[in-house]
């Protein structure tokens, strides 16, 4: 039972050094477990990396895990948490219902929950007071706390009153993945897997107070529990001065955890540092090493060594962010063209990656480029959801202009456009509108035309109408109980032939090298099911309006995304700047260092604004960090992305933007060009 640090800056090896120590202990006891918690992201490559440090090219009785998967093998093994896990999507069904239900005793909630996004932001709040441990009593507390404050008082007791109520109903049901943390503090203590091993944190920046009491019940059972600090060679990490550090999350981390230890008699063992200077990464650039060693602190030190033949340090100016993406895609080819580099030892990091993705899918597909861009895609406006809503407006609107033909276009009813206008211009011509003027046939002749073309026109149109209404038939008959707003939108989805469209759709995008698009159309008819059996399950036989329905199904919709797996090995991975994790690089490219990216506009807006956040800030309950603890921590991410390239780093930024406001540069270009 002991805790060890291993301190050292980005670069320093931290990772290379555990996996050759841990090597050594799996070899030495052979029996002993081993586990490797890192982020989610970096599962595979610690794998591999792992791999390649082992003298044999294995890993013996290591094992990889995040801390998702680290809570399937336990529960796994002692049988706890058998229950249904609620991910975010059937938070927002629950919650869509529970909070509907009561919407007169919520003041401030109550009046906004019907529109878009809102049941999303609820959602958010509720997930944050588990994340950090709070229970509905606490919030209440922390809502007495906010007495003066008015409004935010009210919003706090409002919160509380869902929160509980949320609770109470999934009470016994299921449990939410922030409770699988709490469940698997308690059985670790069941666990032999747990017994007497070494943990292993590697690659994380801080850790949740839920986190924090799990690693104490690891410090209490295993026998190490080691965690690598990001950290300045010549820094004490156990001496804070204040939020505006560099590495003040880091020595946050070391306080917090020393302190768990104490509280719970766990000893220490000595701590390891990788001080040496210039790091590993950058023994051979000292430029890079001082861009590590200088960058963030103060007073700026400009460097006055040698320049190496290659520079290290680029930075370029774009007209647009899409000229950017294109220069930057050019330079890529001919840095590989040159025969130097594969395209896996170059990595983009954009300061926007949701402006910027979309200029990079493009761009690489032209240059045949191999990009795996790491987001996740919300499917909201994806047809197949598209046409799923118009469907259940037409009947909410009684056959609104607007919604018959969204659902006519969305591309999956099974019209022809030329058809589809047709019917169009009739309706709009002659005011058609209502379920009783589509059920009856079309007699009215609109047009200048002969008599016969006339006749042959409204058999056209007759032919259509008759088309539709047969399609919506299961779905126009009246429900009343969730299950059956399900089975009859399950049974008209198998008579449009939905699932074999779709297909046809992933083919055609397979055939033109769109792989992104066609991951997503083969994805998204089984999304689309789960979050149907997810309602069956979670409301059933409940009896709610076609209005309540409809709002709970976009609740669902909201919260559905797709991550792609990346394809290949030899392609360039694009990422975000806190999000992605990436391994060592020779090149890196930064696009967007523009003003408003870097530092990223921190304000969360939600229900809980910036303003609120930074009084409940002097209470004493630990809520998710605020817009200037936020701005900090966002430094820290990207001392921690500029130092990731071994050899080159280009930082860009655009002039205008896309709609042709001017940008301005981010003070870390100036920063850059005193320190070079």
């Amino acid at each position: 039972m002991s805790l060890q640090f291993y301190f050292g800056p980005s670069g320093s090896g931290k990772s290379t050094k555990l996996y050759r120590d841990m090597h050594a202990v799996a070899k030495e006891y052979p029996e002993k477990n081993i586990l490797f918690i890192v982020p989610d992201q970096f599962t595979m490559q610690t794998q591999y990396d792992l791999v390649n440090e082992s003298a044999e090219k294995g890993i013996r009785n290591i094992d990889v895990l995040s801390f998702g998967r680290l809570s399937h093998r336990i529960f796994e093994e002692t049988g706890y948490g058998s229950e249904p896990v609620l991910d975010d999507t059937g938070k927002s069904l629950v919650l869509r219902k529970v909070a509907a239900s009561m919407e007169k005793e919520l003041p401030v909630i109550g009046p906004n929950l019907n529109k878009i996004g809102y049941i999303h932001e609820v959602k958010s709040a509720i997930s944050e007071f588990m994340q950090y441990g709070m229970s509905p009593k606490h919030v209440e507390e922390l809502s007495e706390y906010a007495k003066s404050r008015g409004t935010l008082h009210y919003k706090l007791k409002d919160l509380q009153a869902i929160y509980q109520n949320f609770l109470t109903y999934i009470e016994n049901r299921f449990i939410t993945t922030e409770e699988t943390l709490e469940l698997l503090t308690k059985a670790v203590e069941k666990s032999d897997i747990i017994k007497e091993s070494t943990v292993i944190f590697d690659g994380f920046t801080g850790f949740t107070p839920i986190q924090n009491r799990l690693i104490q019940r690891l410090m209490e059972l295993t026998d190490r529990v080691i965690v690598s600090v990001i950290i300045e060679g010549n820094e004490n990490p156990f001496e804070i001065k204040g939020e505006q550090e560099l590495f003040y999350l880091s020595k946050k981390t070391v306080k917090d955890l020393c302190s768990l230890a104490e509280e719970a008699g766990i000893g220490r063992e000595k701590d390891v540092y990788l001080n040496m200077s210039p790091v590993v990464r950058f023994a051979a650039n000292a430029e890079l090493a001082h861009l590590e060693k200088h960058i963030f602190r103060y007073p700026l030190k400009p460097y006055v060594g040698v320049w190496g033949q290659k520079r290290a340090i680029h930075i370029a100016e774009a007209t647009t962010p899409a000229r950017e993406v294109k220069e930057v895609c050019i330079k890529i080819k001919e840095l590989v063209l040159s025969g130097e580099y594969c395209y896996r030892d170059i990595a983009i990091v954009a300061g926007d990656l949701e402006s910027y993705g979309d200029y990079l899918e493009r761009e690489s597909a032209l240059y045949n480029i191999p990009m795996f861009i790491d987001r996740t895609r919300g499917l909201l406006l994806n047809p197949f959801i598209e046409f799923i809503r118009s469907l259940l407006k037409i009947k909410l609107t009684n056959f609104s202009y607007e919604s018959v033909f969204h659902y006519l276009r969305s591309g999956l009813a099974g019209f022809e456009e030329e058809e589809v206008d047709l019917l169009e211009n009739y309706v709009l011509a002659l005011g058609i509108k209502g379920r009783k003027k589509w059920s009856e046939a079309f007699v009215r002749k609109p047009w200048n035309v002969s008599e016969e073309e006339q006749l042959l026109l409204l058999n056209r149109l007759n032919e259509s109408r008759e088309r539709l209404m047969v399609q919506l038939e299961p779905v126009l008959e009246k429900q009343k109980t969730a299950s059956e707003y399900i089975r009859a939108l399950y049974e008209f989805i198998v008579n449009a032939r939905i699932q074999d469209k779709l297909v046809k759709f992933e083919t055609q995008f397979e055939q033109s090298a769109d792989r992104e698009r066609a991951r997503e159309y083969a994805q998204i008819y089984r999304l689309v099911m789960e979050l149907f059996e997810q309602i069956e399950d979670l409301l059933g036989e409940e009896e709610i309006s076609m209005q309540e329905f409809a709002d709970i199904l976009d609740a669902g919709f909201s919260e559905i995304e797709i991550g792609i797996i990346p394809g290949g090995i030899d392609r360039i991975v694009a990422g975000d700047l806190e999000r992605s994790r990436l391994k060592q690089v020779k090149i890196l490219f930064v696009l967007g260092v523009n003003d408003g990216n870097i530092p990223r506009n921190s304000s969360k807006g939600g229900i809980l604004s910036d303003i609120d956040r930074e009084f409940l800030q002097t209470s004493t309950f630990e809520l998710a960090p605020t817009p200037r603890q936020q701005m900090y921590i966002q430094r820290l991410y990207l001392y921690m992305n500029l130092t990731k390239p071994a050899e080159r780093l280009y930082l860009s930024y655009a002039g205008t933007s896309g709609d042709a406001k001017a940008l301005r540069p981010s003070y870390l270009i100036d920063m850059v060009k005193k320190l070079f």
